[in-house]
C-alpha cells in the first residue's frame, strides 16, 4: 500500500474520464474531491465496467446534466480519514462501495461517505428520478484474500443479491436467466448455489457467452430461437431479466418469449434499467397473472444500512467462490490507455468478454498489455 496523503503530497487536481454527451468522452483534469468530515478519500485502484456505464455512454440512460464521470464498480485505497469518521477502516485499507445512482469512479480519487454493516447512518433526499436516494453509500473493507482485479465485482454481486433477496424464488423453482453477461452469470451462480432450485437455465444470442453460462451455472444455455422452438410454454416458474436495452423492432423479443415460457402466476424479476421504452407483453401479464417485480432503489423501502449487510455478504460469496470472480474478469485495460478504454466502451455490445477491469495502479500499462490476452476463451472440457 502507498503512503497516506499529506499537505505536501496532496495533489490539487486529478485525471478523470468525463462523458460530455452520448458517445463523447474526454480525459480531463478535475479538482481533487474534498474529504467530508464523516467520510473517506480513496485513491482509485481498479474499476470494472458496468452495463449501466455503457447505457449512459450510449444514451439509453441520461443524466440530469452533462458532463458526468462514469464508473461505480469501484475499488479504492483509503488515503484520508475525515475528522468525524467512524468505522473500522485505516489508512491503506481497500474499500468497495454500492451507491444508488452514484458514479465518479473513472477518476484517480473519489470521496465517499460510507455506511458499513452494523451502522445506521443515513442522509436521504428526494432525487430527480422520483425516489429517495442516500448521499451515503453501503461499503465494505476488502480483505487481503481478494485480488485487486476481482474486488470490484463485489459491487455488481451486491446489486444482483439485493434483487434476489427482495424477490427470492421458491424452493424447487425452474429458473430462466435472461442474458449471459456478467450480471446473468452472477445471478445464476447465486441462485443455483443458494436457493435450492430445480434447475437454472439461460438464454443469450451470443454463443460464446452461452458457453460461459454453462461453465458457471447453467443447466442449459439456449439461443432465443432454440428457446422458442424447443422449450414448451409454461416451462419456468421464475425469470430473472438482466438484459440491456432491446430495440423495439427486434424479431422474437426475448422478454415476450420469456413471458410465454413462464407458467401462470409465474414471477418475472426485472434487474436492468433503461429510460428508453421497452416491450412488455401486457396481454401475457394479464392472461397468466404474471408478477413483475424489482428491488427498489428507494431508500425508504430498502435503506442503505440494509445494503451494507448485503455488500458484506456479496464479498463473502466472491471470497468463497460461489461467484467465480477469477473467471468473470476477462480483460484488463490500463486507465492510461485512454484510446483503448474508449474503444471498449464503443464496442461493448459486440464483445464476447465478460468483465473488463480498468486498472489505475502504478505500472498498469505494462500489466494490461501483458493481459490483453485474457479475452474469454470457453473451456473445451
Amino acid at each position: 500500500m502507498s503512503a497516506p496523503l499529506g499537505a505536501a503530497t496532496r495533489p490539487a487536481t486529478m485525471h478523470a474520464l468525463q462523458l460530455n454527451a452520448p458517445r463523447e468522452t474526454a480525459l480531463v483534469r478535475l479538482p481533487l474531491p474534498e474529504t467530508s468530515s464523516d467520510g473517506l478519500l480513496l485513491r482509485t485502484r481498479c474499476v470494472s465496467i458496468c452495463a449501466t456505464d455503457v447505457s449512459y455512454f450510449e444514451g439509453h440512460l441520461r443524466p440530469e446534466t452533462y458532463p458526468i464521470v462514469l464508473g461505480h464498480e469501484f475499488l479504492g485505497e483509503v488515503v484520508e480519514l475525515g475528522e468525524a469518521f467512524r468505522g473500522d477502516v485505516q489508512i491503506g485499507d481497500r474499500v468497495v462501495y454500492w451507491g444508488q445512482t452514484d458514479f465518479a469512479g473513472f477518476a484517480e480519487y473519489r470521496s465517499l461517505r460510507p455506511v458499513f454493516s452494523g451502522q445506521d447512518f443515513e442522509d436521504s433526499f428526494l432525487s430527480d428520478r422520483h425516489f429517495y436516494d442516500d448521499r451515503r453509500a453501503a461499503a465494505v473493507r476488502v480483505p487481503d484474500t481478494l485480488d485487486d482485479l476481482v474486488a470490484p465485482f463485489i459491487e455488481p454481486t451486491t446489486g444482483a443479491l439485493r434483487s434476489i433477496l427482495t424477490n427470492p424464488p421458491a424452493i424447487g423453482d425452474r429458473i430462466l436467466i435472461l442474458g449471459s453477461g456478467p450480471i446473468g452469470i452472477i445471478a445464476g451462480s447465486i441462485l443455483r448455489a443458494v436457493f435450492a432450485p430445480h434447475s437454472v437455465e439461460s438464454v443469450d444470442t451470443n454463443p460464446v457467452r452461452d458457453q460461459g453460462a454453462t461453465e458457471h451455472f447453467s443447466d442449459r444455455a439456449w439461443t432465443p430461437d432454440e428457446l422458442a422452438a424447443e422449450k414448451p410454454d409454461n416451462g419456468y416458474d421464475y425469470v430473472f431479466d438482466t438484459l440491456p436495452t432491446i430495440p423495439t423492432t427486434i424479431e422474437n423479443d426475448p422478454r415476450q418469449l420469456a413471458m410465454r415460457k413462464l407458467r401462470p402466476r409465474g414471477r418475472y424479476i426485472l434487474y436492468g434499467a433503461s429510460q428508453d421504452k421497452q416491450l412488455f407483453d401486457n396481454w401475457l401479464i394479464l392472461a397468466k397473472g404474471l408478477t413483475i417485480a424489482a428491488a427498489p432503489f428507494c431508500v425508504s423501502s430498502f435503506p442503505m444500512r440494509h445494503t451494507a449487510h448485503v455488500i458484506r455478504t456479496a464479498m463473502r460469496l466472491l471470497e468463497r467462490g460461489v461467484v467465480d470472480g477469477a473467471r468473470l474478469g476477462t480483460r484488463v485495460c490500463a486507465f492510461s490507455d485512454i484510446e483503448e478504454l474508449q474503444h471498449i466502451l464503443n464496442t461493448y455490445r459486440e464483445t464476447t468478454d465478460q468483465k473488463t477491469v480498468v486498472d489505475f495502479r502504478e505500472g498498469a500499462g505494462e500489466r494490461s498489455h501483458a493481459r490483453r490476452l485474457l479475452e474469454y476463451v470457453p473451456s473445451t472440457i
